[in-house]
């Protein structure tokens, strides 16, 4: 990657190495995509993985999209 900037490459890359966000793949609807777990009940969407084109344009589904989800109790 070129990164042509007058600010310091130090600057730039500040704290890359201790970005770990929790990651996880599960199925919604019948599409599985990756998401970024924010609490217990919510996760905002990465990544869909599918191969159906029409998933892609649904707004639902779109990268940056919350995900709530209900406690299960049994």
């Amino acid at each position: 990657m070129t990164h042509y900037s007058i600010i310091p490459e130090e600057t730039v890359f500040e704290g890359c190495e201790a970005f770990a966000p929790d990651y996880m793949e599960l199925e919604v609807n019948g599409i599985m995509m990756q998401v970024e777990r924010l609490n217990g009940f919510q996760a905002r969407i990465v990544r869909i993985y599918s191969g159906n084109a029409l998933d892609y344009t649904n707004p639902r589904y779109a990268p940056g999209s919350l995900l709530e989800f209900q406690p299960l109790f049994k």
